[in-house]
């Protein structure tokens, strides 16, 4: 396995890591991987080698802070990456690859990232062939009083510390270094993915095209399958895959959050249908 590490600088403050993973004579347009909030490239690593010794060119991506890469600012919120991190990541790995296109495969957060640069320009399709979420919603971690009461209370601390600590939600392996979960956090407790500027993220989603496969784990009470399956029926693409990683539909167990990228039940019942879906489209 061949690996470097790319630190791309961006204008508007921040630095962003990837690291280009493949082993002999990868083929086919590349592939960004990226983990979720609360965590850095280690809680991907597995998927990006597995695809990697599958035969595709893999680059993954430390984003916002994250690992090696340093954000703009402890203030900033989700739409930031959205619009700096995702254009830099992509405009480093085609210039490099002198490719047209690129698949971007992702955990938790680093969904919400791509979809949420494409909803605001959508012309920018051309440039992501293919998206693969795995555990990314918006709206549906805080459906009842408990819940809202306690997304009410991270918020303010993370408002109050301008970080979210991690033994806060204890589901990834590092802190998340900004304000960016108050975000999410208020998209949660009010069930809309709103921006700050009040732009209708869901319903904007109607409006691409872009194929996708969108997959759910059946025991993620971050990412419920209700609020993962909301992106897949909002999206507007003809070619899209629902996956629900749970006993009822012939895996071994009902996945938790991080089990979607962590464990051997990922690595032999996941991560080959990641693949397969990605093979079928990506010749």
């Amino acid at each position: 396995m061949n690996t470097s590490q790319h630190i791309v600088k961006m204008e508007s403050g921040g630095n962003i890591a990837l690291y280009h993973l493949t082993d002999a004579n990868p083929a086919g347009l590349p592939l960004i991987v990226t983990h979720g909030t609360i965590s850095n490239a280690k809680t991907v690593r597995g998927l990006t080698r597995y695809l990697a010794q599958s035969g595709f060119d893999c680059w993954l991506l430390e984003w916002g802070g994250h690992g090696h890469s340093t954000a703009a600012s402890t203030r900033q919120n989700f739409e930031y990456p959205a619009f700096h991190d995702v254009p830099a990541a992509i405009s480093a790995v085609l210039t490099f690859t002198k490719q047209p296109q690129l698949y971007w495969v992702s955990h938790s957060g680093g969904g919400h990232l791509p979809l949420m640069y494409l909803a605001r320009q959508p012309r920018r399709e051309a440039e992501i062939a293919g998206l693969v979420t795995m555990g990314a919603q918006a709206t549906d971690a805080a459906l009842d009083l408990r819940q809202k009461v306690r997304g009410a209370y991270f918020w303010l601390v993370t408002m109050l510390l301008g970080h979210t600590p991690q033994k806060m939600l204890p589901v990834g392996n590092e802190p998340e270094p900004t304000r960016l979960l108050a975000q999410w956090l208020v998209w949660n407790i009010r069930q809309r993915w709103l921006g700050s500027d009040g732009f209708d993220y869901m319903a904007a989603l109607a409006k691409l095209t872009i194929p996708a496969l969108m997959i759910a784990g059946g025991n993620d009470s971050i990412a419920p399958a209700s609020g993962c399956r909301k992106f897949f029926d909002a999206l507007g693409s003809t070619d899209k895959t629902w996956m629900l990683c749970a006993e009822t539909t012939g895996f071994s167990k009902d996945f938790s959050h991080g089990e979607l990228v962590i464990g051997r039940e990922a690595r032999a019942e996941l991560f080959p249908r990641v693949g397969d879906w990605l093979r079928q489209r990506n010749v």
